[in-house]
Formats: structure tokens, sequence, C-alpha cells
């Protein structure tokens, strides 16, 4: 009852904050797969960029310049930058193809519901479309730029051990896990949850923040986009 109620405080404290007070807005969930202890996943949004990390400045990070639909994964132990860039997709649906968004409760812009491939229930999320709109803007366009990777990957993957719900969700169709808009609560078919804990809109900029180190070396990921399942 705390954790709905709290839900419902943040959602009419947070709509439409970030927009009018400009800045950055930050977003705090804690993650955590199957079997194992939970972790706390930051994202900083600006108009222009969007930054991964677990929490501090000073940590490894993603950063996915929006302008230029380009994803850098900085390493500072390897003093290394992998880049990733947004492709076409070669990769086509399977012939047995079927999607349904089954919606279990909609109340106060808030939608819970079943994202489902082929029968199978890959993801229950709860989602608002009203709170930091922003947020899932730049994640959808995150999943979009890292599509082409995702795709190789899946290809690389045994037959035997492919998911219809992992070629949905990061090859496929990402924006769908978005467009039902910022993610309050959810868990996906794996075990992985994710659960809302802290947000901050209109927060003042700290540029570098979304830099890349100059003196690290720089590898641009090049792999086959991946043809047909």
């Amino acid at each position: 009852m705390k954790y709905k109620l709290f839900i419902v405080m943040v959602l009419g404290f947070a709509t439409g904050s970030a927009r009018a007070a400009g800045g950055m807005t930050e977003v705090t969930y804690m993650d955590q797969e199957a079997d194992t202890g939970g972790y706390v996943t930051r994202y900083l949004v600006t108009d222009r960029f969007l930054r991964m990390d677990y929490g501090r400045d000073r940590e490894d990070f993603v950063l996915l310049d929006r302008r230029e639909k380009r994803a850098y994964n900085v390493n500072h132990a390897r003093h290394e930058v992998l880049v990733f860039e947004m492709a076409p997709l070669t990769i086509e649906k399977p012939k047995e193809w079927d999607t349904d968004d089954d919606v279990l409760s909609d109340r106060d812009s808030q939608k819970r519901l079943n994202l489902i491939v082929n029968g199978k229930v890959c993801t229950r999320i709860l989602a608002s479309a009203r709170f930091l709109p922003e947020v899932a803007q730049a994640l959808a366009e995150f999943s979009e730029v890292m599509a082409a990777t995702h795709a190789a990957t899946y290809m690389a993957t045994p037959v035997e051990q492919r998911e219809d719900c992992d070629l949905a969700r990061l090859v496929l169709e990402p924006r769908r896990w978005f467009k039902y808009g910022t993610t309050l609560d959810e868990v996906h078919y794996s075990g992985f949850s994710r659960r809302l804990l802290n947000y901050q809109a209109g927060v003042a900029v700290r540029p570098k923040v979304f830099e890349l180190p100059e003196q690290y070396r720089q590898i641009n990921i090049k792999k086959p986009l991946g043809v047909q399942p």
C-alpha cells in the first residue's frame, strides 16, 4: 500500500515538471536479476544526451548522443570507449509472429499491462505517459540505436537458446516497451525486475558527466546485422 501511494504522489509532483523547469532529469531505479541482489541504475537525461550508470559520476557509464544517434560505453579501468552507431536492420520477423498488449488496469494515466509475444508474457509493466515523458523518449531512442548490435548478438545465439521476447524487445520492436510512458515498475519473463526509486526534474546540468574522456582509445563496434531467423 505504501508503494502504491508513493507512485501516486510521484505522478502528482512530476507531471510536466522537467519541461517547465528545463535542465536535466535524473531518475534512479532498483534493478534485480533473477536470484541475485539488487543494484541501482541511474539515468540522466537532457535534450542532447542520455547517460546511464550505477549512480555515481565517476563510475563507468553509457552515453547516448541523441542528436548523432550514437552510443558510447566508457570503461575507466581499460581507458577505453566502445562506439555504437545506429544502423538499418536486415533481420526480419519470423513467419509466426503474434503480439498483444494486454491492459490489466488503466487509472490516472497509469497503465499496468502484459506485453505478449507469440502467447508468452514477456514483461508485466506499470507505466505512465504523464510521468517524465522525456525519460521514456530517450530510452526508446537508445533502444533503437542499439537494435542492430542486439540483432547481431541474437543471430550469434544458438537457435535453441533464442527467445522471441528478446527479439521483440531488443531488436524488432524496441519502442513498444516505452510507448505507454516511463516505467514505474516492471518484471520480465527472465526474472529481471525494476522499480522506481527516486527522481529529480529540472536539475542543473553538470556538463562534465556527458563528456567522453579525450585520452581514452575509441573502438567502433561494427558487427553484421544478421539475416532472417
